[in-house]
C-alpha cells in the first residue's frame, strides 16, 4: 500500500485527534535543551527560533503544537492530504502553517531551518533521502530531532490488577503484528527495536540518543481501543472479516474483565516508552 494512501483517511485523521495520546513536556525540553550552544546565534531577543518543520506531523496537535512558543515559525509537513486538512482544521497558532509534502523533499530553502523534528514517523521514510534533504535545509549547527514510543508494552498504572491487563494488551499485540495481520508493515518492526537500526540514525558526528522516557496516558478502556484504532494496522485488520471483528469484540470483553469492570468508560491509566534520536549540524569552519 502506497503510504499516502495508508494514512489519507478522513476518518483516521479525526481519530489522531480524539484518541492519539501526546508527548510528555519532558521530550520538549531535551530538544530545547540540545539545540543550545552553536544555535545560540539563532535567537532574537525575544529567546525564540527562526524556522521548525515538524515532518510527518498528521493532525498537529500532537507534535506541531508544542513548538509554537519557540519559534517565529513552524512548518508542518504530512504527505497525507487528509491529515493536513485536519491539523488547518484544528491550528490555532498564527506562526504555525501546514502544507502537503513528502519527508524527503521539503518544501523550503536550503540552509533556512533551525530543527527539523519527526515524532513518530520515520519508519515511514527512506532515511537516506530524508537525512540528505535534512542535510540541505538545516542551517550550520541546526538539530535534527526523532522521537517516538512503542506500544510493545502497555505499563498499567495505578491499579491492583495491572498485570492482567497487561497480558491480555501483550496477547493482542502479538496476534496484530503476526503474519495472521496483512496490514502489517516491515517498518514498524523498527519501532519495535526503538530505533536502533543503523540504517536510521542521524549521520552526524554530534549526537546522542536518549532512553526511558515515559508517555503517561490517562483514558479510559474505551479510549484505549480507539488508540490502537488509530494504529495504520489495526482498523483494516479488525475491518477486513467477521472473524476479526468477532475476535476484536473478545478483547475488549476480556481487557474488562482482566480489569474488573463491565464499565467501558472506566479509568485507565497506562505509559508507554520514548525514545529520542539528537543530531546536529556542523558548523562551518
Amino acid at each position: 500500500m502506497l503510504l499516502s494512501k495508508r494514512f489519507d483517511d478522513k476518518e483516521l485523521s479525526r481519530d489522531y485527534v480524539d484518541s492519539r495520546p501526546g508527548y510528555d513536556p519532558t521530550v520538549l525540553e531535551k530538544i530545547l535543551e540540545y539545540m543550545k550552544g552553536s544555535c545560540e546565534k539563532e535567537v532574537d531577543s525575544n529567546k525564540t527560533y527562526p524556522l521548525a518543520i515538524d515532518v510527518g506531523c498528521g493532525p498537529g496537535l500532537m507534535s506541531t503544537a508544542f513548538l509554537a512558543p519557540y519559534f517565529d515559525k513552524v512548518l508542518g509537513v504530512d504527505i497525507s492530504e487528509s491529515q493536513i486538512n485536519q491539523a488547518n482544521l484544528s491550528n490555532k497558532y498564527k506562526n504555525i502553517e501546514y502544507r502537503v509534502s513528502p519527508a524527503e523533499s521539503l518544501p523550503v530553502e536550503n540552509n533556512s531551518v533551525t530543527l527539523v523534528q519527526v515524532a513518530a514517523a520515520l519508519h515511514w521514510f527512506n532515511p537516506t533521502k530524508f537525512y540528505r534533504e535534512c542535510d540541505r535545509v538545516l542551517v550550520p549547527g541546526g538539530v535534527i530531532a526523532i522521537f517516538s514510543y512503542t506500544i510493545e508494552e502497555f505499563i498499567v498504572v495505578d491499579h491492583p490488577r495491572a498485570a492482567e491487563v497487561s497480558k491480555v494488551l501483550k496477547e493482542i499485540n502479538s496476534k496484530l503484528a503476526s503474519k495472521e495481520n496483512p496490514h502489517y508493515a516491515a517498518q514498524q518492526d523498527l519501532v519495535k527495536r526503538k530505533y536502533t537500526d543503523s540504517v536510521l540514525q542521524i549521520p552526524y558526528t554530534d549526537k546522542t540518543r536518549i532512553d526511558n522516557k515515559y508517555v503517561t496516558v490517562r483514558t479510559t478502556i474505551s479510549g484505549l481501543f480507539r488508540f490502537y484504532r488509530t494504529l495504520s494496522h489495526v482498523k483494516p485488520f479488525i475491518n477486513s472479516c467477521p472473524e476479526n471483528w468477532e475476535w476484536w469484540n473478545v478483547c475488549c470483553q476480556r481487557l474488562m474483565d482482566s480489569f474488573g469492570t463491565d464499565d467501558a468508560e472506566a479509568p485507565l491509566t497506562y505509559k508507554l516508552e520514548a525514545f529520542l534520536l539528537l543530531g546536529r549540524k556542523p558548523n562551518k569552519s
